[in-house]
């Protein structure tokens, strides 16, 4: 189609830069044909032309639907970037506010382990004074054990006491009455021989009167 063209295009330069004496000599018969095969290759390049029209229009009204294509998918593309953005922005909060809770979490995770430290120390130091009052439990066990002992000999020590006291007490009680008994008797005893005291003065005044007599 490019040969085609050019050969017009010289033909026509020919035709206009020749002039009128020039035309005159020439073949009449030749320049008809000339002519006849230029304006075959005129329709032929118009054709073409039209033919490649043709198919520009069709391209362009594709290259248009494309295009209408194109731009609907960037409009829908523009408002799935909004969402996008949007849905990152909920997204971004969402994980700020996980982030949030997250920290609020480890916070209490570390207090809480600081508390289970201390739980374990004082446990730790529970079970070391729990150790500690089972050996005092034992000790005062084997003091109670002898105090026990020392409380049974002192028993028996206090029981031969109480039958050493209930023995004196009897003991007092039989010298009490003995004393008793023998204050009486010596009561009587003395009744008695102030009696006979003054029986006898009486008996030796009246056997002296009575000797007196007698001389």
């Amino acid at each position: 189609m490019k040969n085609q063209m050019y050969r017009f295009a010289v033909l026509v330069l020919l035709l206009v830069g020749s002039s009128p004496f020039a035309i005159a000599k020439t073949d009449v018969a030749g320049k008809v044909t000339q002519l006849k095969e230029n304006s075959e290759n005129s329709k032929a390049n118009l054709k073409q032309y039209e033919d490649n029209m043709s198919t520009v229009d069709s391209n362009l009204l594709e290259a248009q639907r494309a295009l209408k294509a194109i731009e609907k998918e960037k409009q829908s593309l523009t408002k799935q970037t909004s969402d996008t953005a949007k849905g990152k922005v909920g997204v971004e909060a969402a994980k700020k506010q996980i982030q949030s809770f997250m920290q609020i979490e480890q916070i209490k995770l570390d207090a809480e382990r600081k508390q289970i430290e201390e739980l374990k120390r004082t446990l730790s130091q529970l079970e070391a004074n729990q150790k500690k009052r089972e050996e005092n439990l034992t000790a005062y066990k084997l003091k109670e054990d002898k105090v026990d002992s020392e409380l049974a000999s002192w028993s028996e020590r206090n029981q031969s006491i109480i039958e050493l006291e209930q023995s004196m007490n009897e003991k007092e009680s039989e010298a009490r009455a003995d004393v008793k008994r023998l204050t009486e008797k010596k009561a009587t005893y003395e009744t008695e021989v102030s009696k006979w005291r003054k029986q006898t003065r009486l008996a030796e005044r009246s056997y002296e009167n009575f000797s007196k007599l007698k001389d």
